[in-house]
C-alpha cells in the first residue's frame, strides 16, 4: 500500500494540466489510503487512471491521419481496457473509405499482449510465412497483401508498446496501403506515448 500512497502523492505534485477531475479523484484516493480504506482508495485511483487513460485516448485520436482527396472518414473511436485485460492498454481506430470503394482502417494499440507475436516475427523472418518485412518511415514492419482479393496489412511496433496496423480491402493496389501508413506522424506518436 506504501506504492498507492507514492503514486497518488506524485500525481499530487504534477501540475493540474490533467484537470479538476483526476486531481480531485486522487486526492480522494489520498484520504481514503491515509483513513485505511485501501480497498476503496484502489478503486477511486483507478478511476483517476481512467480519466488520464480517456486524455491519452484523445491525444491518440487526434494523430489518426486526415483523409486524403476523393476519401472519407469516419470519426476516430477508441476504447481503454481494464489494467487487469489486455496489459491496460488504449485502443484507437479510424475507418476510411473511397469514392470507388477502396476501405482502410488504421488501428493503434498501446501495451497489448499482441505485441509479442508481432516483435517476435520481426526478429525473426524465418517464421513470418506469407509476410514479408519493410520499412516505413524509418519504421520496421511486417506488409502482408492477398493479391486475389486486393486486401492486406501493415504492421509496426513503436517503442516495443504501440502496435499500428494498416489493413485495407477492395484497394485498386497495396501502394495504398503505403500512403496511408506514411501519413503517421511517428514522431509525434512516440511523443505521446512518452508525455
Amino acid at each position: 500500500m506504501r506504492f498507492l500512497g507514492i503514486v497518488v502523492a506524485i500525481f499530487l505534485l504534477a501540475t493540474p494540466a490533467f484537470g479538476d477531475n483526476v486531481i480531485e479523484s486522487l486526492e480522494k484516493a489520498k484520504t481514503l489510503y491515509n483513513e485505511g480504506k485501501y480497498y476503496k482508495a484502489v478503486t477511486e485511483l483507478n478511476f483517476a487512471i481512467g480519466l488520464i487513460q480517456d486524455k491519452q485516448l484523445d491525444r491518440f485520436k487526434a494523430l489518426l491521419p486526415e483523409p486524403p482527396p476523393g476519401w472519407k472518414a469516419d470519426p476516430a473511436e477508441g476504447s481503454r481496457a481494464p489494467g487487469q485485460l489486455m496489459g491496460g492498454g488504449i485502443t484507437v481506430s479510424r475507418r476510411y473509405v473511397s469514392e470507388d470503394g477502396q476501405e482502410i482502417h488504421i488501428e493503434m494499440i498501446t501495451d497489448s499482449p499482441l505485441l509479442s507475436s508481432v516483435m517476435m516475427l520481426l526478429s525473426n523472418p524465418m517464421i513470418m510465412g506469407g509476410g514479408r518485412l519493410v520499412a516505413i518511415n524509418g519504421e520496421k514492419g511486417i506488409e502482408e497483401w492477398n493479391p486475389q482479393d486486393k486486401s492486406g496489412k501493415i504492421q509496426i511496433v513503436l517503442l516495443n508498446r504501440m502496435l499500428i496496423t494498416v489493413s485495407g480491402n477492395n484497394l485498386k493496389s497495396k501502394s495504398v496501403l503505403y500512403g496511408f501508413a506514411k501519413k503517421l506522424d511517428f514522431s509525434k506518436i512516440k511523443k505521446a506515448m512518452e508525455e
